[in-house]
């Protein structure tokens, strides 16, 4: 039998007793990750009477972890693609928890602002390196699978967050709240540095054998790019060229807008609206909003795949569906003054506004060239979050200052909802046209090569 050349050997992979331990770690880190963010919400009416904050203070507390998050997810990402990953999750996770934690022993505005966007720092660096573990830890047919529920933990920790942040700020007060679920990170730390850090590529060799036995040279570029490339700015530049890309990017600020900005007020709305007490509403906020997104992306993929066998525009037609349904609804939602009627009409709401999760993230797979997609995804997400999510809890919070906080809500929701929809009906004319552009570039690329 000949031997293999030294440049095929197969690289060092993780035992499955290992991969699954560090699974555990990572999925646990990733629901603590979301429970710490969505605490906040759920304790925002303790926190205003307790520190005597306005509207607008109690958005910022929101928006600084947000603001910050946006910020630093890029350049931590980039570390992550060249340091010890299993240190940085450590390092990140613990730096998150210590925040969170101190959160619970602050005084004022400024000291409780500054350790949530400490938080933000953290957070940012927890995903792309564990992103980036997971697909050295598992084979590329089991990646799909396991990503699935490690992105599953994000709906979890949103659930615990509402409902833990609301039980325990009703039983011991908001500062347990912040130790409740800042003191298990610093285990979570210490665990995530004991796992094993794979080799980059550890399964990656069964790629180039399959290259030898005809894969096709599509699937060795986006191999080959699966990161950001060097040519950051000149990948912008195209990008801007793409007139749907330009759709995509107003569509997801306005997702995100009212995502955000929602989903930080909704516990505090419904204390005021309803009278009830922060663990009521942190239970019903979480069951609502996860609920309905659970039901919403599934419905919503469901959907756009469905037509996008039938029209080119099919994914762009279901998320703009999504919005001009969810608009109305949440008007609805707003001015109805019963509480069982309220959740009916908001868990609609929610699952139309919830049908563009995947779909426009699918949509900009289909107008952009494989070897500018990680760059695509980054400048979207970038920019959806600082004008989006991170602007929200802010821009409702000063709003509500001046009138009321369901005024707040009625002016920007429904509003986005709504240009959201409008912007995906602009994109319903372009979008087939930049299909076949991104293909015809595509081929000619690969004939070049």
């Amino acid at each position: 039998m000949t031997k293999a050349p030294q440049s095929r050997r197969t690289p060092a992979q993780p035992g499955k007793g290992q991969a699954r331990f560090a699974f555990t770690i990572l999925f646990i880190i990733n629901i603590l990750n979301y429970t710490d963010r969505y605490v906040l919400p759920a304790i925002l009416p303790k926190i205003h009477h307790d520190l005597g904050l306005n509207n607008t203070e109690l958005g910022l507390l929101g928006s600084s972890f947000l603001l910050v998050y946006a910020l630093a997810t890029l350049p931590i990402g980039i570390w992550a693609d060249r340091g010890v990953r299993k240190n940085i999750v450590a390092l990140c996770v613990g730096i998150w928890s210590v925040a969170t934690t101190l959160a619970g022993i602050t005084q004022n505005f400024l000291q409780l602002f500054s350790v949530r966007a400490i938080l933000g720092i953290g957070e940012a660096g927890y995903a792309p390196a564990s992103l980036s573990l997971l697909g050295d830890l598992f084979p590329k047919a089991q990646r799909g699978r396991i990503l699935s529920y490690w992105s599953s933990g994000m709906l979890i920790g949103a659930a615990f967050g509402f409902t833990i942040g609301g039980l325990v700020g009703d039983a011991l007060g908001w500062r347990w709240a912040f130790y409740f679920v800042g003191i298990p990170g610093l285990l979570a730390a210490f665990l995530a540095w004991r796992i094993i850090e794979p080799k980059r590529g550890a399964f990656d060799h069964e790629e180039e054998i399959a290259v030898e036995v005809g894969t096709t040279e599509e699937d060795v570029v986006v191999a080959e790019h699966a990161s950001i490339g060097s040519d950051f700015w000149g990948s912008v530049g195209k990008l801007l060229k793409i007139p749907t890309f330009w759709v995509l990017l107003v569509a997801l600020v306005f997702s995100f807008f009212t995502i955000g900005g929602t989903s930080f007020w909704i516990p505090t709305y419904l204390v005021n609206t309803f009278k009830l007490s922060v663990s009521e509403a942190g239970l019903v906020s979480g069951g609502v909003l996860v609920g309905s997104g659970i039901a919403g992306t599934l419905i919503g993929g469901w959907l756009a795949d469905a037509a996008q066998r039938r029209w080119p525009q099919g994914r762009l037609l279901v998320a703009m569906i999504g919005f001009l349904l969810g608009a109305p609804l949440v008007l609805i939602a707003l001015f109805v003054h019963s509480l069982p009627l309220f959740i009916a009409v908001f868990v609609l709401a929610g699952i139309a506004l919830n049908f563009c999760t995947g779909p426009l993230n699918a949509v900009i797979q289909d107008v952009v060239t494989p070897t500018m997609r990680a760059t695509a995804v980054g400048l979207a997400l970038l920019l959806a979050h600082l004008l989006g999510d991170a602007a929200s809890p802010t821009i409702i919070g000063s709003l509500a200052d001046h009138y009321t906080l369901a005024t707040a809500l009625i002016i920007t929701a429904p509003t986005c909802l709504f240009l959201a929809g409008l912007i995906c009906l602009i994109g319903l004319r372009t979008v087939a046209q930049d299909m076949h552009n991104m293909q015809k570039q595509f081929h000619n690329s690969a004939k070049q090569s």
